[in-house]
C-alpha cells in the first residue's frame, strides 16, 4: 500500500475520531445513548490500526485466501453494517412492544377514569347540583 492510502487511512481514522468526541457530547447530553456512542468509539479505533499498519489488511487477505485486499475491508463493512442493522431492528421491535403495551395500559387508564368520572356524577346530590 502506497503512502497517499496510508495518509488517506489516517486522515480517516483522525475525522472518526472527530466524530466520536461530537458523539461523546451527545451522549453527555443525553441525545444519544452510551450504547450507541460505544459502538462508534469502537469503529474509530478500529480504524487506527488499518492506518497505522496497512499491510495488515494485505495480510489477512492472503490468509482468507481473497485476491483483491480492499475487498476485506468491504467484507467487514458489510459485516459491521449488518449488525447495525440487525440490533437496530432488535431495538424497533422491543420499541413497537413497549409502546404497544403503554398505548393498551393508557386506554384501560382512561377508560377507568371515565368510570369513576361517571360515578362521581351519579353519586353527587341532587340538591348541589341545583343550587349552583
Amino acid at each position: 500500500m502506497n503512502t497517499r492510502v496510508q495518509v488517506l487511512w489516517i486522515a480517516l481514522a483522525v475525522v472518526l475520531l472527530a466524530a466520536v468526541a461530537v458523539l461523546l457530547v451527545l451522549v453527555r447530553r443525553r441525545r444519544l445513548r452510551g450504547k450507541y456512542g460505544l459502538l462508534w468509539i469502537t469503529v474509530a479505533l478500529a480504524l487506527i490500526p488499518l492506518a497505522l499498519f496497512p499491510s495488515f489488511v494485505d495480510w489477512l487477505a492472503r490468509k482468507i485466501g481473497v485476491q483483491y485486499a480492499p475487498a476485506v475491508i468491504f467484507l467487514a463493512s458489510i459485516g459491521l453494517l449488518m449488525f447495525v442493522v440487525m440490533h437496530y431492528s432488535w431495538e424497533l421491535s422491543r420499541l413497537e412492544e413497549r409502546s404497544r403495551t403503554l398505548a393498551e395500559e393508557v386506554a384501560l387508564l382512561r377508560s377507568e377514569l371515565a368510570e369513576l368520572r361517571e360515578t362521581d356524577r351519579e353519586d353527587e346530590d341532587p340538591a348541589e347540583v341545583s343550587s349552583d
